[in-house]
C-alpha cells in the first residue's frame, strides 16, 4: 500500500501507527509477527500497538455509523476525506480464520477491555428494537467475514445479512436502497439503525481480536 504516514508525520513512529491503522481497517488478518517487530523497531510499545489497534477499530465504527445515517463532517480537519463513491469495490472478506492466541492481551488495557465488554453486552444482549437472535446472527456473520471464526454461518434473514455485509465491507455504498427490502418487511428506522450498530460493533470486536491474533503469526 502507499505510505499512509507520509501526509501525517515524517517520524517513523507516526508512519508505523498510520500503517497499522490502515491494515486494521483493510485486512487485519494480514498482520504478522514481522509487523509486531517492525512496530517495536519504530518505537512503539505493546501498549502503543494495542491502543492503535483498538482506536482504529473504534473509529471504523464511528465512520460506519456516520455513513449509515448520512452525517457530514461538522468540524474542520486538516485532511478532508473524499466524498463517498458507491462505485468503489467492497473490502475483500478474510481468506482464512485467525485462530492464534493474541500477541498482546486486550486485558492489559483494563479500562479499554472493561469499556468494550460493557458496550458489547449492551449492544448484543438486548431484545429491542432488534431481536436478540438477529443481533447474534449479525455478530456471527461479521466475525466470519473478518476471519474471527472458523466456520461459516448460514441462514438468517438474507436482507439483514446483506445490510450487515455492506456495513462491514463497504459502508460507503450505503444508500436508501440498502434499507429498502427491510423497510418493506416492516423494519422501522429504530430497527434499521440498530442493525447497523450491531454490525459495526461486531466489526470492532472482530477487528481487534483478529489483529491481535495475527500479530502472533
Amino acid at each position: 500500500m502507499d505510505d499512509p504516514g507520509a501526509a501525517v508525520d515524517a517520524s517513523p513512529r507516526m508512519r508505523e501507527i498510520a500503517r497499522l491503522a490502515v491494515t486494521v481497517t483493510l485486512e487485519p488478518w494480514s498482520l504478522g509477527r514481522a509487523d509486531h517487530e517492525r512496530a517495536h523497531a519504530a518505537g512503539l510499545t505493546d501498549d502503543d500497538i494495542l491502543h492503535t489497534v483498538a482506536l482504529s477499530a473504534y473509529f471504523g465504527h464511528l465512520n460506519r455509523i456516520a455513513d449509515a445515517v448520512g452525517v457530514p463532517l461538522d468540524y474542520e480537519v486538516t485532511l478532508r476525506p473524499p466524498p463517498a463513491d458507491p462505485t468503489v469495490p467492497a473490502f475483500a472478506p478474510a481468506p482464512h480464520a485467525t485462530t492464534r492466541a493474541p500477541a498482546i492481551e486486550l486485558a492489559t488495557r483494563a479500562a479499554t477491555a472493561t469499556a468494550i465488554d460493557a458496550w458489547t453486552s449492551y449492544v448484543f444482549d438486548r431484545e429491542t428494537p432488534l431481536a436478540r437472535a438477529d443481533r447474534l446472527a449479525i455478530a456471527q456473520w461479521v466475525a466470519g467475514w473478518l476471519g474471527d471464526r472458523t466456520t461459516t454461518v448460514t441462514g438468517g434473514d438474507p436482507a439483514l445479512r446483506a445490510l450487515a455485509r455492506t456495513v462491514t465491507l463497504a459502508p460507503w455504498q450505503l444508500t436508501d436502497a440498502s434499507f429498502a427490502t427491510l423497510r418493506a418487511a416492516g423494519f422501522d428506522d429504530a430497527r434499521l439503525f440498530d442493525a447497523c450498530v450491531v454490525a459495526s460493533t461486531a466489526g470492532v470486536v472482530s477487528r481487534i481480536a483478529v489483529a491481535l491474533g495475527a500479530l502472533a503469526a
